[in-house]
Protein backbone atom coordinates (compact mmCIF):
# COMPACT_ATOMS: atom_id res chain seq x y z
CA UNK A 1 0.00 0.00 0.00
CA UNK A 2 1.32 3.86 -0.87
CA UNK A 3 1.89 6.00 1.54
CA UNK A 4 -0.51 7.95 -0.01
CA UNK A 5 -3.39 4.77 0.07
CA UNK A 6 -2.52 4.76 3.69
CA UNK A 7 -2.90 8.31 4.50
CA UNK A 8 -6.14 8.41 2.67
CA UNK A 9 -7.42 5.26 4.86
CA UNK A 10 -6.21 6.45 8.21
CA UNK A 11 -8.26 10.49 7.09
CA UNK A 12 -11.36 8.04 6.37
CA UNK A 13 -11.43 6.30 9.76
CA UNK A 14 -10.60 9.43 11.66
CA UNK A 15 -13.20 11.07 9.89
CA UNK A 16 -15.54 8.61 10.36
CA UNK A 17 -14.97 8.13 14.02
CA UNK A 18 -15.13 11.89 14.67
CA UNK A 19 -18.19 12.26 12.81
CA UNK A 20 -19.82 9.71 15.02
CA UNK A 21 -18.56 11.63 18.02
CA UNK A 22 -19.70 14.46 17.08
CA UNK A 23 -23.45 13.23 16.35
CA UNK A 24 -23.60 10.99 19.49
CA UNK A 25 -22.76 7.76 17.60
CA UNK A 26 -24.79 8.34 14.66
CA UNK A 27 -23.20 9.47 11.43
CA UNK A 28 -24.32 12.61 10.13
CA UNK A 29 -23.52 12.70 6.00
CA UNK A 30 -24.70 11.11 2.75
CA UNK A 31 -23.73 7.57 1.85
CA UNK A 32 -22.80 7.20 -1.62
CA UNK A 33 -22.86 3.78 -2.58
CA UNK A 34 -19.20 2.67 -0.52
CA UNK A 35 -17.90 6.19 0.08
CA UNK A 36 -19.13 8.59 2.95
CA UNK A 37 -19.80 12.29 2.71
CA UNK A 38 -19.68 13.43 6.01
CA UNK A 39 -21.98 16.65 7.13
CA UNK A 40 -19.59 19.81 5.61
CA UNK A 41 -17.83 17.89 2.75
CA UNK A 42 -17.73 20.26 -0.23
CA UNK A 43 -18.48 18.80 -4.06
CA UNK A 44 -17.60 20.73 -7.29
CA UNK A 45 -17.91 20.05 -10.97
CA UNK A 46 -16.26 21.84 -13.91
CA UNK A 47 -17.86 22.21 -17.26
CA UNK A 48 -17.17 24.35 -20.00
CA UNK A 49 -14.53 26.54 -17.73
CA UNK A 50 -17.54 26.94 -14.75
CA UNK A 51 -17.28 25.20 -11.73
CA UNK A 52 -20.31 24.51 -9.90
CA UNK A 53 -20.32 23.66 -6.18
CA UNK A 54 -22.83 21.57 -3.34
CA UNK A 55 -22.36 20.88 0.30
CA UNK A 56 -23.78 18.07 2.38
CA UNK A 57 -25.69 19.18 4.58
CA UNK A 58 -27.03 16.60 7.48
CA UNK A 59 -27.58 13.88 5.39
CA UNK A 60 -28.79 15.26 1.95
CA UNK A 61 -26.52 16.73 -1.04
CA UNK A 62 -27.66 20.22 -1.60
CA UNK A 63 -27.02 21.62 -5.02
CA UNK A 64 -28.54 25.29 -5.89
CA UNK A 65 -31.13 25.12 -3.04
CA UNK A 66 -32.74 22.02 -3.41
CA UNK A 67 -31.44 17.71 -2.53
CA UNK A 68 -29.54 16.15 -5.03
CA UNK A 69 -27.71 12.86 -5.67
CA UNK A 70 -24.47 12.66 -6.70
CA UNK A 71 -25.98 11.80 -10.32
CA UNK A 72 -28.75 14.25 -9.70
CA UNK A 73 -25.77 17.48 -9.64
CA UNK A 74 -23.88 15.89 -12.92
CA UNK A 75 -27.28 16.10 -14.66
CA UNK A 76 -28.23 19.37 -13.51
CA UNK A 77 -24.77 20.91 -14.42
CA UNK A 78 -24.14 18.55 -17.80
CA UNK A 79 -27.11 16.68 -18.98
CA UNK A 80 -27.02 13.25 -20.14
CA UNK A 81 -23.24 11.57 -20.44
CA UNK A 82 -21.31 11.98 -17.82
CA UNK A 83 -20.61 9.80 -14.75
CA UNK A 84 -20.65 11.10 -11.28
CA UNK A 85 -17.65 9.04 -9.79
CA UNK A 86 -15.45 10.44 -12.72
CA UNK A 87 -16.64 13.82 -12.70
CA UNK A 88 -17.10 15.19 -9.28
CA UNK A 89 -14.00 16.50 -7.24
CA UNK A 90 -14.46 15.88 -3.31
CA UNK A 91 -13.14 17.97 -0.43
CA UNK A 92 -13.82 16.66 3.15
CA UNK A 93 -14.03 18.09 6.29
CA UNK A 94 -10.00 17.65 7.60
CA UNK A 95 -9.07 17.22 3.86
CA UNK A 96 -6.08 19.02 2.94
CA UNK A 97 -6.88 19.35 -0.66
CA UNK A 98 -9.67 18.19 -3.56
CA UNK A 99 -10.02 14.72 -4.70
CA UNK A 100 -11.80 12.85 -7.23
CA UNK A 101 -14.82 11.00 -5.94
CA UNK A 102 -13.42 8.13 -8.19
CA UNK A 103 -10.43 7.98 -6.57
CA UNK A 104 -11.50 7.59 -2.90
CA UNK A 105 -13.78 4.73 -4.39
CA UNK A 106 -10.61 3.25 -5.75
CA UNK A 107 -9.45 3.53 -2.19
CA UNK A 108 -12.04 2.09 -0.03
CA UNK A 109 -12.09 -0.78 -2.84
CA UNK A 110 -8.35 -1.41 -2.62
CA UNK A 111 -8.54 -1.31 1.03
CA UNK A 112 -11.69 -3.89 1.23
CA UNK A 113 -9.22 -6.16 -1.00
CA UNK A 114 -6.15 -6.25 1.66
CA UNK A 115 -5.72 -9.09 3.87
CA UNK A 116 -6.71 -8.31 7.65
CA UNK A 117 -3.15 -9.15 9.21
CA UNK A 118 -3.45 -12.15 11.20
CA UNK A 119 -2.33 -11.33 14.70
CA UNK A 120 0.82 -13.21 15.82
CA UNK A 121 0.85 -15.67 17.96
CA UNK A 122 2.03 -14.94 21.64
CA UNK A 123 2.65 -18.57 23.56
CA UNK A 124 4.27 -21.92 21.93
CA UNK A 125 0.34 -23.56 21.56
CA UNK A 126 -0.50 -20.03 19.30
CA UNK A 127 2.01 -21.28 17.32
CA UNK A 128 1.54 -25.08 17.10
CA UNK A 129 -1.75 -23.91 16.71
CA UNK A 130 -1.04 -21.61 13.53
CA UNK A 131 1.48 -23.95 12.43
CA UNK A 132 -1.35 -26.89 12.45
CA UNK A 133 -3.73 -24.18 10.14
CA UNK A 134 -1.40 -23.65 7.98
CA UNK A 135 -0.49 -27.80 7.05
CA UNK A 136 -4.42 -28.22 6.94
CA UNK A 137 -5.12 -25.44 4.35
CA UNK A 138 -1.21 -26.49 2.64
CA UNK A 139 -2.83 -30.50 2.18
CA UNK A 140 -6.47 -29.27 1.59
CA UNK A 141 -4.92 -27.21 -1.97
CA UNK A 142 -2.58 -30.24 -2.60
CA UNK A 143 -5.60 -32.52 -2.51
CA UNK A 144 -7.66 -30.33 -4.97
CA UNK A 145 -4.54 -30.38 -7.21
CA UNK A 146 -4.27 -33.93 -7.02
CA UNK A 147 -8.37 -34.59 -7.92
CA UNK A 148 -7.73 -31.61 -10.70
CA UNK A 149 -4.87 -33.94 -12.16
CA UNK A 150 -6.69 -37.86 -11.64
CA UNK A 151 -9.68 -36.18 -13.65
CA UNK A 152 -7.03 -34.69 -16.55
CA UNK A 153 -5.85 -38.05 -16.93
CA UNK A 154 -8.92 -39.17 -17.01
CA UNK A 155 -9.91 -37.79 -19.19
CA UNK A 156 -7.24 -38.11 -21.44
CA UNK A 157 -7.62 -42.04 -21.86
CA UNK A 158 -11.15 -41.63 -22.78
CA UNK A 159 -11.82 -43.33 -26.34
CA UNK A 160 -11.43 -40.58 -29.04
CA UNK A 161 -13.56 -41.43 -31.03
CA UNK A 162 -17.24 -41.38 -30.24
CA UNK A 163 -20.79 -41.19 -32.08
CA UNK A 164 -20.73 -41.67 -35.44
CA UNK A 165 -17.32 -41.93 -35.64
CA UNK A 166 -16.90 -45.60 -34.10
CA UNK A 167 -16.45 -48.39 -35.75
CA UNK A 168 -19.70 -50.22 -34.99
CA UNK A 169 -21.69 -47.07 -36.69
CA UNK A 170 -19.88 -47.44 -39.74
CA UNK A 171 -22.16 -47.81 -42.73
CA UNK A 172 -19.48 -49.19 -44.66
CA UNK A 173 -20.38 -52.53 -44.34
CA UNK A 174 -24.31 -51.51 -45.96
CA UNK A 175 -22.61 -49.53 -48.44
CA UNK A 176 -20.20 -52.34 -49.84
CA UNK A 177 -22.85 -54.95 -50.00
CA UNK A 178 -21.44 -58.09 -52.14
CA UNK A 179 -24.04 -59.71 -53.91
Amino acid sequence: MSIDDALGMAIDAWLAADTLRAAGGEANGYQWKCLLLPDGTHIRMTVDGRTEYASVVGDAIMYQGRSVSPRGMTLAIAGEGRNAWRELVIRRPGDAGWVRASVLRSRIERAARQPQPQPQPTTPADSMAAAARCMSDALRSAMVLVEHVNAQTARQHEERRRGACRRETDKLGDDCAFE
